[in-house]
């Protein structure tokens, strides 16, 4: 039960690599079009430029 649910919220999520420190940080896709703050660092984290 806990790898579908790891799954489903894996597939609602996407993964950002911070520019400073390589910290990754998961994002809700419904903040996908938005920057977001590190929480290692403070760094911006941009959006990325190409989504896959």
């Amino acid at each position: 039960m806990w790898g579908i649910y790891s799954a489903l919220k894996a597939a609602f999520k996407q993964k950002r690599k911070c520019p400073r420190c390589g910290h990754i940080q998961l994002v809700d896709i419904a903040h996908k079009n938005k920057s977001k703050k590190c929480s290692k660092c403070g760094e911006n984290i941009p959006v990325p430029k190409t989504q896959i």
